[in-house]
């Protein structure tokens, strides 16, 4: 199962239809938030497109809500944008909320700061930010891939074309 993974897109809706347009063939497309300006347009360009979202801090009259447990090929993702974790200031929060629910991976944003961290058997993913990226960084997007073994997650900067695999 392939997963394309984005965050604070922020009103770049450009180099999210290039983003994704570029990927070709994907099972699912997850938005961890700050981003649903951006998302009204990408359904109503890609209607059959796979997609799971989540309001972040900058999405105050989202219809989206503000965290989902999603089962995803037997594994449990919980995706939320991470603000309401304090994510800024250490992951602590988030990995609690995550061990309590059950999940197997978390997908946040928020950050703007791309990140693959493994903390006791669950996978914590942030994509970093297809927009304003305060990390001097590219902007970045991610990839999961779930197979036998569990998720494989992948970093692309879109401006170096380098990727992290974790």
């Amino acid at each position: 199962m392939r997963i394309l993974v984005v965050s604070d897109t922020h009103g770049n809706y450009q180099l999210l239809r290039q983003v994704v347009k570029a990927a070709g063939s994907v099972d699912l497309l997850l938005h961890a938030g700050d981003g649903s300006s951006d998302l009204s347009k990408l359904t109503r360009e890609f209607p059959t497109l796979s997609l799971a979202a989540v309001a972040g801090n900058c999405d105050p009259f989202s219809n989206q809500p503000r965290e989902l447990l999603l089962d995803v090929g037997g594994k449990k993702l919980f995706l939320t944008h991470g603000d309401r974790y304090q994510v800024k200031w250490d992951l602590l929060r988030l990995y609690l909320e995550g061990q309590e629910r059950g999940a197997d991976l978390i997908v946040f944003g928020h950050t703007h700061r791309p990140l693959i961290n493994y903390e006791r058997g669950i996978l914590l993913f942030n994509p970093g930010s297809l927009s304003r990226n305060n990390t001097g960084e590219s902007p970045s997007y991610g990839w999961l891939e779930l197979g036998p073994g569990g998720f494989e997650p992948k970093l692309v900067f879109t401006g170096m074309k380098s990727e992290i695999k974790g």
